[in-house]
């Protein structure tokens, strides 16, 4: 049966730089606000049907759609035209008036989105691994909405923004309604959106002066918790007993958040459960900070903040006078780690060290007596085991990009 309407497909145009945020998710698998691309895509168009990839990240993808999801790499065979979406795009308000043939271009020459024939749209894709990624010959107009991220600060710098258009989109179908417990302070005139099966206890408090705050599916906020929005809380994720979570901030599914955090998005399944600050800090997937653990995200001489997002990048400038860390996927760190302003730490770093340097190579292993690469052998047993505590168990596709990361930092590690 022929499909009706444009096929949507999504594409990484590997121009956007998340360090090692993106060693395992594409573009459009990272949270640009509340939603990923995939997500809002699906809210906004109602479908997504295929995915594009870099190269390296490919069979991890086609691992992660295999349950009925999206085609990975190439189009529907029925597909005549085509709407193509940066996966870098953190708002799709174009899309409502994408005429057919046209393309929509950032101010950086990157392009945006396009809706086009089917031989164009392969034109296009055919050449993203390319450094010709010129737009076909088409109509061209530059994006009047959103942001394509190109970097960790970026998104940082959104978030204000796309929050709250996140939480309105999620709102929409009326599922999700504003009210509170007995015993709950409440203030503020933006919405608090709790689907029926959130729950805000007794001796919480909820502020939406400043912006809304959303609870979803299975979300719960604790005693003595205070939520100032805009923040999104997602599926089946707590705010724990104490809490300060402070505006800008974004739980992803199944994490336990306690102490104080603002300006802050976990991408999901990660833990900060105990006393402890994080600020302006991106945080990806099964990462655990222990109690205690704390970022600095300005610096005493209220400069601008400089970073590195990899082990071969140069130093970068944020433009921001706040900024925290970027903590990459099964990360962990003990007690009373001291994280510094601007820091990067790697893919399967575990650090029980009190203040480590402010780039921290994927699959270190930093104690006070050693500087060491974590085995793979051991990484992957408590990756596994961990895992297992949700429910979840790595695929082949994910140990093997795995791998070949703990590999390639142990060349590099040899040669240094």
């Amino acid at each position: 049966m022929r499909s009706t309407g444009p096929i949507v497909a999504l594409f990484d145009d590997g121009q956007t730089r998340f360090g090692p945020l993106g060693d395992l998710r594409a573009s459009f698998e990272q949270r640009l606000g509340v939603l990923t691309a995939i997500e809002r895509t699906k809210l906004v168009l109602g479908r997504v049907d295929a995915l594009f990839p870099q190269e390296h990240l490919s069979a991890v993808i086609t691992e992660r759609q295999s349950n009925g999801g999206a085609l990975v790499g190439r189009l529907p065979p029925d597909a005549h035209e085509v709407i193509l979406i940066n996966g870098a795009l953190d708002c799709l308000e174009d899309a409502a008036d994408l005429c057919s043939g046209e393309t929509i271009l950032s101010p950086e020459g990157r392009v945006v989105m396009g809706r086009w024939p089917l031989a164009l749209a392969h034109s296009f894709l055919d050449r993203l691994a390319s450094n010709d990624r010129h737009p076909p010959k088409t109509p061209v107009r530059a994006m009047a909405h959103g942001q394509l991220i190109g970097a960790p600060w970026n998104l940082l710098e959104r978030l204000a923004v796309s929050i709250p258009a996140d939480i309105a989109l999620l709102s929409r179908n009326g599922e999700m309604t504003d009210r509170v417990s007995v015993g709950v302070q409440r203030f503020g005139n933006h919405p608090l959106l709790m689907d029926p099966t959130a729950r805000v206890l007794p001796g919480a408090i909820i502020d939406t002066t400043d912006g809304p705050v959303l609870l979803a599916h299975g979300a719960i906020v604790r005693p003595g918790a205070v939520v100032c929005g805009p923040v999104a809380v997602l599926e089946h994720s707590s705010i724990m007993d104490r809490a300060l979570i402070k505006a800008r901030t974004v739980i992803g599914p199944e994490c336990k958040v306690g102490g104080e955090v603002g300006s802050t998005v976990f991408q999901g399944f990660s833990n900060k459960a105990h006393e402890g600050h994080l600020g302006d800090a991106l945080i990806g997937e099964w990462v655990n900070l222990g109690a205690g653990t704390c970022n600095s995200n300005l610096m005493n001489t209220y400069g601008e903040v400089t970073t590195r997002l990899d082990a071969s990048g140069s130093i970068e400038r944020t433009n921001r006078v706040f900024y925290g860390c970027i903590i990459a996927d099964h990360a962990k760190c003990a007690i009373l780690v001291a994280i510094n302003t601007g820091s990067t730490i790697g893919t399967g770093a575990m650090i029980a060290l009190a203040r480590p340097v402010t780039f921290v190579d994927r699959f270190a292993w930093l104690t006070a007596d050693r500087s060491q690469s974590y085995r793979f052998d051991r990484f992957e047993s408590a990756l596994t085991a961990v895992m297992a505590r949700r429910g979840r168990v790595p695929g082949e596709a994910y140990l093997a990009r795995l791998r070949a990361l703990h590999e390639a930092h142990a060349h590099r590690a040899t040669r240094g």
